[in-house]
């Protein structure tokens, strides 16, 4: 599947008349539970012609697709990975930390994340997993059933928002990873998340079913806790480092 993913980005090259800069896996394979029956989400960043940012009208910012049954592509070009990369965009830092990579860029990658945690504030990151955590759990966990990967899409997020709270700093893509550090196997949302992790990897796609009370607990409990401060900061950014960074970009791949 790597062979045909990269060929793929090869064509997205040729057709757009882009640079790919990096690509990689993202979603419940990055995060270490994909199902029998889940898709590749490749995401990468790209880089176009120095004269293509000198246009009066931009072009878009976005390349989606192609998509299919198994495959879905999308790219950021790297002038909007950088504005998102200010605001803590978690998607974003995900990507560049994703443990599956299709084309690697150690200096943009570790560049980019350099700028981050030296530029940036963990609060943005925070604000942006609360809003995923937020936003998933209001569209798939208030009906009378639930998807155990919502469940875990949500749980996700919450649980980056707690090791951001406790560490300040850039959380683990695989969901085991962040689990184990933050729970200890004693508690009763532990052995839930077990739980949900079998069903996930064992089940289909869109396999549903009854709510998990214990889970639904700890997710009430997390939405109720006083997050004033964490949500209303609105910290400032160096952003001449960011063009700075993006000039260099522009004059090392052009």
């Amino acid at each position: 599947m790597k062979k045909e993913i990269c060929a793929t980005l090869t064509e997205i090259e040729k057709q757009h008349n882009v640079k790919i800069l990096y690509a990689c896996e993202s979603g419940s394979r990055a995060w270490g539970f994909p199902s029998p029956d889940s898709d590749y989400d490749v995401r990468y960043l790209y880089i176009r012609p120095l004269e293509s940012y000198l246009k009066l009208f931009p072009e878009r910012d976005v390349i989606e697709g192609p998509i299919d049954e198994v495959k879905d592509f999308v790219g950021w070009d790297l002038q909007k990975a950088l504005k998102l990369l200010m605001k803590g965009n978690a998607p974003l830092i995900e990507w560049l930390h994703s443990p599956v990579v299709y084309k690697d860029n150690v200096w943009l990658r570790e560049n980019l994340i350099r700028l981050f945690n030296n530029n940036s504030n963990f609060n943005a990151l925070y604000r942006g997993y609360f809003g995923l955590a937020m936003n998933n759990f209001k569209a798939y966990l208030t009906g009378e059933t639930v998807k155990p990967k919502k469940y875990l899409y949500v749980l996700r997020s919450i649980l980056a928002c707690e090791w951001i709270k406790k560490k300040n700093s850039i959380p683990p893509v695989l969901f085991r990873e962040l689990y184990k550090e933050l729970l200890t196997p004693s508690i009763p949302i532990y052995s839930e998340l077990e739980k949900l992790l079998k069903i996930k990897v064992e089940a289909k796609e869109r396999a549903a079913g009854a709510h998990f009370v214990v889970v639904d607990k700890f997710i009430e409990d997390f939405f109720n806790e006083d997050k004033k401060q964490l949500l209303s900061s609105k910290e400032s950014v160096d952003v001449d480092e960011y063009d700075k960074f993006f000039l260099e970009c522009l004059r090392r791949y052009n």
